[in-house]
């Protein structure tokens, strides 16, 4: 009979349990009525003695199933047969099966089985009664025994009797187990075929025939020979049952084993939590040998057995099945129950660690938003739903930069930066509607998806806002801004195109000021396209390609010139035609961007150390020479030993080697050591555009600078605007305190100079003086008078 009742029981074994249940029913009532319409005493008095003797018989039958197949909790096979045999071989056929319908049915619901196990179970045993009747109807077995009564078997002992008893007994198991397959394939999810393919249904239809047998046997004893002999048929009986334990155990061990081994392979196989929790439940099932077993967050109940599985992330399950009232088959159920946690658990165990590399695969650590591989992915679901619903238009993008975001790192380290871009993530989340994805694409670039956008300035507004963080950090009050740049869904656009597109308004949105936020055109992809080229030709460019030309630097009070800044000219080359010279403010950025500075600045520095003798002998006094020098020139290993080079060699001259660098490098930490070095080489250190960026006066005192140079920004308004003086002034007034000489730059009119002689400035540089030229076209005048040297 079948087990195997699924605990999600499908609609299909719903109704073909109900449709068998209601057969059942039906056979029942049959038999109740048709006893009931014609039984006398001496019938009365047979239906007694046959639950007498059947009804513990059928129980102990029960007690030792064979189950037929071995890799699930599948068809089982009972051996109560035999009960029905001897019944019908002992009394009519209406008192055998009212008999034999009133042991099945207490002995099948009173198991400790699930009820719907119960109630099939039952069922199945009821409609025995009928297939034996017609089987042995059919063949001619039935008529008159020798006390005239007549039964379903005559017990003539003749070979076609026996064969009719045989072949009712094979109808039966055939009938038993060809319903139970049907229903355990219906429930499974299996085939018939597949249930009733295995060796054990040989060995189970020939003890069914065999304990049938005994039945016909016993009717025979009871019949015609002293009641006393049937305790001559316990033996066999007994040896049988022995028997069928003995098959049992050994095949209860195959099916433990099997079982486990095809647990071991599906639930190594399984992905998912959810996934290798349902194939758990399931071979839970196959290894216990009970549908009743099952997988749960409690342990077990009195009447069970159960081992626990931790599943991971504090989550412990329980593996439950009932608890068997054989001690040997209930330790034999635990430690087969233990072996199915361990492998449970090695499974969830690598579920979790995949879960979590996954997770790392698409999360950043730093601030725990998704990473750029999480963000494309969703990008391009989100492209797909929005071609869907037409609504391409309405899917935005954003790319952010934070401005600034380097000097936090160089001035307060790694960590400090780790948190500020914590700080940033929160703030996005916290600005952004539900719906849209907030991702750290790497460094302090940050993107935003928005499937729904309708008013992309508020937007862009919202987002600056968020981005306009303070951060205290070592009792220092940071300002951290950004640009964006954002890009809307067009048809045709695929990820790596939006995020281009994004990308390039963002670099816009950065070299037109910071702080603000450009949408994607297409003339900026054309723009970018000639940025690539230029850097493409910089990367090619031949070292003569850089010229040197030279801006004099003016003693205010004597108008003599005390010093010359190299600055570099690019003699682009396009395809054989030499453009005009070139300005660095049109490519130093991209040469920065693309690492060929470090060329280029080597270059500027061999030319201005060779130009020194000539221009020593020009001016006939040595002269303060300055080269502009690149962050990622400083970050050059061998950078230092060609200063030194190039010191030594304007040294042989008389001129002095001044290196000019933006206010950056000063409150680097990291270059610190850097600046010392390049001290030590005999160079003078400048600070260019002094006060655009981190200015502090306590890095002025403790780095190894000589002097700095005014921003022409604020020398431009000197003469109409009493804010730009009063700053100018306060500068000045700042280098003479620490011992420095302070240079104005972008001097253009005579007023100007009048306003910095007046405030006590020394030195300017500007087109007032000269334009920038060639050392050939430097005029005489120029060098001709001497003057002091610029270092103080």
């Amino acid at each position: 009979m079948s087990t195997g009742v699924r605990v999600e029981r499908p609609l299909g074994g719903i109704v073909f349990d109900a449709v068998v249940a209601a057969a059942a029913v039906l056979v029942a009532v049959h038999a109740v009525v048709r006893f009931a319409s014609g039984a006398g005493v001496a019938e009365l008095r047979d239906l007694g003695l046959c639950l007498l003797v059947g009804l513990p018989l059928t129980h102990l039958l029960t007690r030792f199933p064979f189950q037929l197949s071995i890799r699930h909790a599948g068809v089982e096979v009972q051996f109560d047969v035999g009960v029905l045999v001897f019944l019908l071989c002992s009394t009519t056929p209406r008192t055998a099966v009212l008999a034999w319908v009133l042991c099945v049915l207490p002995t099948q619901l009173l198991q400790r089985r699930r009820w719907v196990s119960r109630v099939f179970n039952a069922s199945i045993g009821v409609l025995f009664a009928p297939v034996a009747l017609f089987v042995l109807d059919r063949l001619g077995a039935g008529g008159r025994a020798p006390d005239g009564q007549f039964q379903a078997v005559r017990l003539d002992h003749g070979p076609e009797e026996v064969l009719a008893v045989l072949v009712a007994v094979a109808a039966v198991f055939c009938v038993d187990t060809l319903v139970s397959a049907v229903s355990v394939a219906l429930h499974e999810g299996t085939t018939v075929r597949s249930e009733l393919s295995d060796f054990g249904a040989w060995l189970s239809g020939g003890t069914a025939v065999a304990v049938g047998g005994l039945g016909y046997l016993g009717g025979l004893v009871e019949a015609l020979v002293s009641p006393l002999a049937a305790v001559l048929l316990v033996i066999p009986l007994v040896v049988t049952m022995i028997a069928t334990k003995a098959m049992r155990q050994t095949r209860d061990v195959a099916r433990r084993t099997e079982a486990l081994f095809e647990a071991a392979t599906a639930l190594h196989t399984q992905g998912r939590r959810a996934d290798l929790a349902r194939a758990l439940q399931k071979h839970a099932r196959m290894v216990a040998g009970s549908p009743a077993a099952t997988v749960r967050s409690v342990g077990p109940a009195e009447d069970e057995i159960g081992v626990p599985v931790v599943a991971g992330d504090g989550v412990v399950l329980h593996i439950t099945a009932p608890k068997q009232r054989d001690p040997a088959h209930r330790a034999s159920d635990e430690k087969a129950l233990e072996a199915l946690a361990s492998v449970g658990e090695a499974a969830f165990f690598r579920v979790s660690a995949s879960e979590e590399m996954h997770g790392l695969a698409r999360r950043d650590v730093v601030t725990g938003l998704p990473n750029r591989l999480q963000f494309a992915e969703q990008l391009g679901r989100a492209l797909d739903r929005a071609r869907e619903t037409g609504a391409l238009e309405r899917l935005v993008v954003l790319y952010l930069d934070l401005d600034g975001f380097k000097g936090v790192n160089d001035r307060f380290g790694h960590e400090a930066g780790d948190e500020l871009l914590r700080v940033v993530g929160q703030r996005l989340r916290d600005t952004l509607r539900e719906g849209s994805t907030v991702a750290r694409l790497g460094g302090d670039e940050f993107a935003v998806l928005l499937p729904e956008c309708t008013d992309s300035e508020g937007l862009c507004r919202r987002v600056l806002a968020a981005l306009r963080v303070e951060v205290r950090m070592r009792g220092h009050v940071l300002r951290v801004q950004g640009s964006i740049g954002l890009s809307r869904a067009r048809p045709g656009d695929d990820v790596g195109t939006l995020l281009r597109n994004a990308d390039t308004a963002m670099y816009r949105a950065k070299a037109t000021g910071k702080n603000r936020w450009v949408e994607f055109r297409p003339e900026l992809l054309e723009e970018e396209i000639a940025r690539l080229q230029v850097i493409e030709d910089l990367q090619q460019a031949p070292a003569e390609a850089f010229v040197v030309h030279y801006q004099p630097i003016v003693d205010l009070r004597s108008s003599e010139v005390v010093g010359l800044e190299a600055l570099v000219r690019w003699r682009r080359d396009r395809g054989g035609s030499v453009e005009p010279l070139v300005g660095p403010e049109e490519f130093i950025g991209l040469a920065e961007r693309s690492g060929t500075v470090v060329g280029i600045g080597d270059a500027v520095l061999r030319t201005v150390a060779r130009d020194a003798a000539v221009l020593q002998a020009r001016a006939g006094r040595p002269l303060d020479l300055m080269v502009n020098v690149s962050p990622v020139q400083l970050r050059h290993p061998d950078f230092a030993a060609r200063v030194a080079g190039a010191v030594r060699q304007t040294g042989a001259s008389g001129c002095r080697l001044h290196l000019e660098m933006t206010e950056s490098v000063m409150i680097d930490d990291d270059s610190a050591d850097v600046l010392r070095d390049l001290a030590e080489t005999g160079a003078q250190l400048t600070i260019d555009d002094f006060g655009t960026g981190f200015s502090s006066l306590g890095y002025l005192r403790h780095r190894p600078f000589s002097s700095f140079k005014i921003d022409r920004s604020f020398v431009r308004d000197i003469a109409t605007e009493p804010t730009a003086r009063a700053l100018v002034e306060g500068m000045v007034k700042m280098g003479q305190a620490l011992d420095l000489a302070v240079v104005a730059e972008g001097v253009e009119h005579p007023e100007q100079a009048e306003i910095l002689r007046g405030i006590g400035c020394v030195l300017a540089q500007g087109h007032l003086y000269c334009t920038p030229r060639p050392l050939e076209d430097l005029p005489e005048a120029v060098l001709a008078r001497a003057a002091r040297p610029l270092t103080a």
